[in-house]
């Protein structure tokens, strides 16, 4: 069991950490080229919802079994394991923790950037207005065939405002990364906000205990800077064996 690791984290703590940089790299290889299409490619509001009505006929997601497929892991690993997702399976999150690596970069949280997390709510905000409000307009001319930076390059080309704000959205929020700690996930990315609300009914989860003695070194070895099953935890499990009071479980929280 996961809470064994906790009491011998060496090797196989290790493991667990491998395990999920392995798994985060496989995901980011299958799901890497939907991504690109999504930002780079993609004629609607929101990505990667309207596939099934999108003219772009090499995107991936065109494809059923890729679409459905990758909602119905999203759906089941939401109800099970909360925001394992964000530090499992999205690319982003691989994209993220690469941009981290930068040692130019500022601390972990840059004097009054904490008070901005509201930002990715009003993201996730615009997204359902454009979504269920506006009825998911195409805001570009979707550009069928081709290779795909040319095609990238006339979409953009011909793209109207709101899709060029989206586009500007996304390429800052990703950039920023390279100067604020995990800037997308944790202050723009509106998959991340819908998740965050999920979180709080998820089965699976880390936690803490009653040994915790809020000494924070979890929060310190955290890629995100949180707590187990505090805001913006994805369940990675980085912070397993960091613990000097050994209060980190993985399980059904409150049960023995």
């Amino acid at each position: 069991m996961l809470h064994e690791i906790v009491a011998r984290p060496s090797l196989r703590l290790r493991a667990l950490q491998w395990c999920n940089r392995a798994v985060l790299f496989a995901s980011t290889l299958f799901l890497g080229e939907w991504a690109l299409f999504g930002v780079f490619r993609c004629p609607f509001v929101v990505p990667f919802v309207s596939c099934q009505n999108c003219p772009v006929i090499t995107c991936p997601g065109q494809v059923a079994r890729m679409f459905w497929g990758f909602w119905g892991v999203w759906l089941a690993v939401v109800a099970l394991f909360g925001k394992a997702f964000c530090g499992w399976l999205c690319p982003g999150q691989l994209v993220n923790r690469v941009l981290a690596l930068n040692p130019f970069r500022f601390g972990p949280n840059p004097v009054g950037v904490a008070n901005f997390r509201w930002a990715r709510y009003l993201v996730l905000a615009a997204g359902l207005t454009a979504w269920f409000v506006l009825g998911q307009p195409r805001v570009d001319v979707p550009i069928r065939v081709g290779e795909f930076w040319p095609s990238a390059w006339l979409t953009w080309k011909h793209a109207f405002p709101m899709w060029d704000l989206r586009l500007l959205i996304t390429l800052g929020g990703l950039a920023l990364g390279l100067v604020v700690l995990m800037c997308w996930c944790r202050f723009v990315c509106p998959f991340g906000a819908a998740l965050e609300v999920a979180r709080k009914f998820t089965l699976f989860r880390f936690y803490r205990t009653e040994q915790c003695n809020d000494c924070d070194r979890c929060r310190r070895v955290c890629v995100m800077r949180t707590r187990p099953d505090e805001e913006n935890c994805t369940n990675c499990g980085d912070c397993a064996g960091s613990c000097p009071t050994d209060c980190i479980r993985f399980g059904v929280k409150g049960r023995k």
